[in-house]
């Protein structure tokens, strides 16, 4: 077996244009499985359908990939297809070569994907039981192609085909395929599979757990003289939302695989991609979920456990129906920032004031706009976002709406600054209007990078990659602890 090639290099070899080119569909011409992608719809359309999925996989894999079938229907458009090959193979056709699709799944969705692709000349399937349906399909094309024909294959179930083609090359080989094909000269290996640890981590996004520190945040802001058990409960619960919000973003991408699939950046999403397999969604699902309510049981009070299951009930109401609706979908991820706070309150028994409270909904209703606006600003007309209840005409109000709460929530601060509460916490409570300019240009600056296009994602997430945006949070912080901690000769000069 040589190594790694160019496949485009190889569909040229003149040569080999008078044999046929087989390619294998399950795992090749897309990067995910036929099943899987049922499976994902099955949740999707009709959740309490598949509550009997686990009696279905008693009969068997025949027999579940038949019961899917029956009520299932896969739209080709939306499948992840591997646009290399793809590319590849309608040269290859354009230059005489015949291109074959094979397949061990059935006939209708193969079909489907050959119309819509339009790089193949037939489409060859069979139907056997699981035990069989290498050998069968290695029959049918011996029998369809004695002269010889070529093979494009990626996992182990094409390696019998392999075996007698003529030439065979493997895309997207795993380690222990790749070592199998070891034996066969004839074969080459186009790429090889990425990392399914890595794509496991990029699916948990440990990114997006900077959020969580919204949850030691009233700890931090406590004025007590044990400050490190506080924090350590306050870390602690900060753990176990980052674990549920991790089984969060599991469940909405599973959900959102179609409207990710044309998405610009989030096409690139493990799910959506194929670089993690959708059947390792829903154990990942229910493991994190287990594991982060487990620790709020053990550790933390029973109410901040209630407020933990609260803040799944709103993550997963909000992945399957309140992210469609106008307006309500912001506010409810406002108050999902918001819920935070006041879980991490209740975590290390702190009292949560209502500035804090208040600050916090209008700043993330603002940032919520902010992510809405990203998504109108990348429509090119005048269309709905998918799965969202906002047209590119609703951009003005967005970004007026947007703008307007976040500089409400500079004023909610302002007041915070010059109210009676703010003087029990900090020795000097006037350093903290040196805040205000930090947190105006950072909120204004996030408002125009996103005017410009220059912002294409999750405003948060950016933040946290943002240079800029991390020196105003260390500002800030910075700001924060000199007026709390104030030592005494700066004291004496401000007096």
């Amino acid at each position: 077996m040589s190594p790694d090639v160019s496949l485009d290099d190889v569909l040229r070899e003149p040569n080999a244009r008078t044999r046929p080119l087989c390619v294998a569909f399950d795992g090749t011409v897309i990067t995910t499985r036929v099943l899987s992608e049922r499976m994902a719809l099955l949740f999707r359309e009709r959740p309490w359908v598949a509550f009997a999925l686990p009696f279905w996989v008693l009969g068997g894999r025949d027999h579940l990939r038949r019961r899917l079938a029956t009520i299932t229907r896969l739209d080709a458009s939306n499948l992840p297809y591997r646009a290399p090959l793809i590319a590849a193979l309608r040269r290859s056709r354009e230059a005489g070569r015949r291109i074959v699709l094979a397949t061990l799944t059935d006939h209708e969705i193969a079909q489907r994907v050959a119309d819509h692709l339009g790089v193949f000349d037939e489409v060859c399937a069979v139907d056997a039981t699981s035990r069989m349906r290498s050998e069968s399909l290695r029959e049918a094309l011996l029998g369809s192609y004695p002269d010889g024909f070529d093979y494009i294959g990626q996992s182990e179930i094409d390696l019998p085909i392999l075996e007698v083609a003529t030439r065979g090359y493997l895309i997207g080989a795993s380690p222990r395929v790749a070592g199998a094909a070891q034996r066969l000269k004839q074969v080459d290996i186009v790429s090889r599979r990425g990392s399914v640890l890595s794509a496991l981590l990029k699916e948990l996004r440990p990114h997006q757990w900077a959020k969580n520190a919204l949850v030691i945040l009233p700890g931090l802001l406590a004025n007590n003289t044990h400050p490190f058990p506080t924090l350590a409960r306050g870390t602690l619960a900060a753990a176990t939302f980052s674990l549920c919000a991790s089984a969060g973003y599991v469940f909405n991408d599973l959900l959102d695989l179609e409207a990710d699939r044309i998405h610009p950046s989030k096409a690139k999403r493990p799910f959506a991609s194929g670089a993690l397999p959708i059947i390792f969604g829903f154990p990942l699902f229910l493991g994190l979920l287990v594991a982060s309510f487990s620790l709020a049981i053990l550790g933390l009070p029973r109410a901040f456990t209630a407020m933990l299951g609260a803040y799944f009930v709103g993550t997963v109401s909000y992945s399957l129906y309140l992210k469609r609706f106008l307006m309500l979908d912001v506010l409810v991820l406002a108050a999902l920032y918001t819920h935070r706070i006041l879980a991490g309150g209740i975590a290390t028994g702190v009292k949560v004031s209502a500035w804090l409270l208040g600050f916090s909904m209008f700043l993330f209703t603002s940032l919520a706009f902010a992510k809405r606006f990203v998504e109108l600003h990348a429509l090119s007309t005048d269309e709905q976002v998918k799965n969202r209840g906002y047209f590119r005409v609703d951009l003005p109000m967005v970004t007026g709406m947007g703008t307007a709460s976040g500089y409400i929530a500079a004023l909610v601060f302002m007041l915070y600054v010059d109210s009676t509460a703010v003087r029990a916490t900090y020795r000097e409570p006037a350093l903290l209007w040196l805040v205000l300019p930090a947190l105006l240009y950072w909120l204004g600056r996030i408002w125009l990078l996103a005017g410009r296009g220059q912002m294409q994602e999750d405003p948060v997430k950016f933040a946290l990659k943002d240079r800029k945006s991390l020196t105003c949070v260390a500002i800030i912080g910075a700001i924060a602890v000199a007026a709390r901690f104030t030592p005494g000769w700066l004291s004496g000069l401000l007096h």
